[in-house]
């Protein structure tokens, strides 16, 4: 079993700060991209990843895989 030294939901917070970010920096990338990038950056599971998408992207009730 992996061990990690994070509390909980802050691998979620900081993937949602970075797509703040990075939205802010770079608007003409595609939110999709984004969400996706920093999921896989902080390790997030497929269903906080899917969060992510439904709660960020416009008009989305719940966002297909990319």
């Amino acid at each position: 079993m992996r061990e990690s030294f994070r509390p909980r939901g802050a691998a979620l917070r900081s993937a949602a700060r970075r797509i703040a970010m990075r939205r802010a920096d770079e608007p003409g990338t595609p939110l999709i991209e984004i969400i996706t990038e920093a999921a896989r950056h902080y390790d997030l599971s497929p269903s906080e990843e899917q969060m992510l998408l439904a709660d960020l992207l416009p008009g989305s009730v719940e966002a297909s895989p990319p």
